[in-house]
């Protein structure tokens, strides 16, 4: 026998560590926690850790049950790019015809039969943020020709490709929970987010075990580490898994509710692929806050099935391991109480999670929600969303099977029969669209971007759209909406943030605005061509500057007359003053946007969203565009279309 003390849980440890010893001729001490064990004990478990504070019944699951990957079961890891700014992608930065798959469809059971031709971009498994049962792959990487330049990237990393395209779980490396998704069919695997394979039912019956308590204490158990650990290949492919044919109906049933319930609060959100509408379009209620009452509501009831379904997970789990009692209570103390609970082996530093590995949370908080209706009303605007789905007109899609491909377009998105998003309004539509992706900030003008979400309002609240106005200005705390929108560290902030994703920045909407902040248009990503920029100087920024031109020299001819004298030539003195400063700032935006303009570069979404808008440093509120041009003009990122035609033009140095 060899002992063993725990005394983690006892702040003076001397003191603990002095009581501890003096009780070793009594043996075991519950109090003090002294553990004797017999070595041999722990050679149940494989690479033998000393997992002393357990039963002995717990290690002998190990010697009692057969191994993870055994049955049709099969653990892997995927690939790595090493250079994931190149290969990687947010799902909605590229050209969506180059989403299309060339095949309808990919068998499962035949590993020889996948989209080695597949589109352009294929969705990425990446491991992402700790969401059980289901997450939305948010990356795509370059598969252009079977993965040419992968292929041809000497730091690049492809394994296990035969496994490739095939339906599977996979999860993240590092979170507080073993938490295992869905990963769909037709998608990539990586060295952070690996995958589970096997049949389409055993896969929702392991989705539903591998998300139970006791499976993941069993997998910190053998990695001998519990706070945020790395959930390795290795280490599960050694776990043990009990017979599941006598509960895999219903484990499969409760993890597919699970993974419906937790879908079901994704449709509200616009970066995913099963966006809809915003949430407070999804609800009833006469004001904005009785919509986030009720949207709360929805959450909160969601939750609660999550949560009951999660106990009868935990029972079925805890009843094929045989684990009751003491045991149980351990586990469920250990995992369900922090650090300190009985039963956790914790290391005395452990690593904070990156935002990346953190819990996915659905925003449910009023500013939150009305920040995401105008969001939705922009895009509206722009002919990004479809706001007939609002109005009732479009009835609510299906969601697909959470297995099945990944589409080109969320269902939200205004697309033409081909499934790809339109360039023309279809017959009876009932908004205007921007079509050419430009909105101004400019209350004179017809295409002003207050002007157009207002239309929005007015189209679903009528009557009501106005204190409907009022109130989204009250809870954004603003005055009126186009100080919402003027303002960078509002609406243009919060959007950056909604669209970063996996490490990537990539926003859609962009604000192009002056130094002064008199002027702005805004750029809608998805309209980008070498003609953009031409058009917002020759439609927008040429006419506003001859409107305020004019209006200044009438104002200077007012003063001149005879007539203007005492209050009103200090009147008109501050008009001018302030005109001429309008003219001074608008002048200037003009210089910048056709510098940018003049350098006749050709847009490529393939580039990303960073390396598009990096030519407009001048004009965006932004700091990480200058940094990326400044990067672009020493010659980096040479593999981009950007990077090439700025080598072309004679603007980087040559190597």
């Amino acid at each position: 026998m060899t002992t063993f003390l725990r005394l983690l849980k006892f702040d003076d440890k001397a003191t603990a560590l002095a009581g501890a010893t003096s009780d070793l001729p009594r043996g075991y001490d519950t109090e003090h926690c002294v553990f004797e064990i017999e070595l041999e004990s722990f050679k149940q478990v494989p690479g033998s850790p000393l997992s002393y504070w357990v039963s002995e019944s717990l290690r002998h699951l190990f010697s009692s049950f057969e191994q993870f990957e055994s049955s049709g079961r099969t653990v892997r890891v995927g690939l790595q790019t090493s250079d994931d700014f190149r290969f990687l992608r947010a799902w909605w930065e590229p050209t969506p015809v180059l989403l299309i798959r060339t095949h309808d469809s990919v068998a499962t059971d035949n590993p020889d039969n996948r989209t080695g031709n597949s589109s352009y971009w294929v969705p990425f498994a990446k491991g992402g943020s700790y969401s059980p049962y289901y997450a939305d792959l948010v990356l795509l990487i370059n598969w252009a020709n079977s993965g040419k330049e992968l292929r041809e990237f000497p730091l690049a990393v492809i394994r296990n490709e035969e496994y490739y395209f095939r339906r599977g779980l996979t999860w993240p490396l590092r979170a507080k929970r073993f938490g295992p998704q869905t990963r769909p069919e037709g998608s990539i695997f990586s060295v952070r987010g690996y995958t589970i394979l096997g049949s389409d039912t055993d896969l929702w019956t392991i989705l539903g075990l591998g998300n139970s308590l006791v499976f993941d204490y069993l997998f910190k158990m053998l990695l001998g580490r519990f706070e945020f650990p790395e959930f390795v290949v290795g280490i599960l492919q050694q776990l043990p898994i009990p017979h599941l044919s006598n509960v895999a109906d219903s484990l499969a049933s409760l993890s597919q509710l699970c993974t419906y319930v937790k879908r079901s609060l994704d449709t509200v959100n616009d970066t995913t692929h099963i966006f809809i509408l915003p949430a407070l379009l999804q609800v009833g209620g006469n004001t904005l806050a009785q919509r986030a009452g009720a949207w709360q509501v929805r959450v909160n009831e969601a939750n609660g099935r999550l949560a009951e379904y999660q106990r009868e997970i935990d029972d079925i789990a805890f009843r094929l391991y045989g684990i009751e009692g003491e045991d149980r209570r351990a586990i469920e103390e250990s995992l369900g109480g922090g650090a300190q609970g009985a039963g956790v082996e914790v290391e005395a530093e452990q690593e904070a999670p990156t935002e990346e590995e953190a819990e996915a949370e659905v925003p449910a908080d009023a500013h939150g929600l009305v920040a995401s209706l105008l969001s939705w009303a922009v895009g509206v605007a722009l002919g990004r969303w479809d706001v007939r789905l609002a109005t009732g007109e479009r009835p609510l899609p299906e969601l697909p099977d959470p297995f099945a491909p990944l589409p080109v377009c969320s269902p939200g998105i205004l697309t033409g029969e081909d499934g790809l998003p339109l360039r023309t309004a279809p017959k009876g539509y009932p908004l205007q669209v921007d079509w050419d992706g430009l909105l101004v900030d400019d209350s004179e003008h017809p295409d002003d971007i207050v002007r157009r979400v207002r239309d929005v309002l007015d189209l679903l609240w009528g009557e009501r759209a106005d204190s409907i106005e009022r109130e989204a200005c009250d809870i954004l705390a603003v005055k009126e909406l186009r100080d919402y929108f003027r303002d960078p560290k509002r609406f243009w902030d919060d959007h950056i943030k909604r669209y970063s994703k996996s490490r990537r920045k990539a926003p859609i909407y962009w604000l192009l605005q002056s130094p002064k902040r008199n002027y702005a248009i805004w750029l809608y990503y998805h309209r980008l061509d070498s003609d953009i920029l031409f058009k917002a100087l020759n439609n927008y920024v040429e006419p506003k500057l001859n409107h305020e031109e004019r209006r200044l020299a009438e104002l200077q001819a007012e003063r001149m007359s005879a007539g203007a004298s005492g209050k009103d030539a200090k009147r008109l003195e501050k008009e001018i003053d302030r005109q001429e400063a309008l003219l001074a700032d608008v002048r200037e935006f003009r210089d910048r946007l056709e510098r940018a303009a003049k350098l006749y570069l050709v847009p490529d979404l393939n580039d990303g969203v960073i390396l598009n808008i990096a030519p407009l440093w001048e004009l965006v509120p932004w700091k990480e565009p200058k940094a990326y041009w400044e990067e672009l003009l020493k010659g980096k990122y040479e593999w981009s279309s950007i990077g090439k035609q700025l080598r072309e033009k004679g603007l980087v140095p040559l190597s």
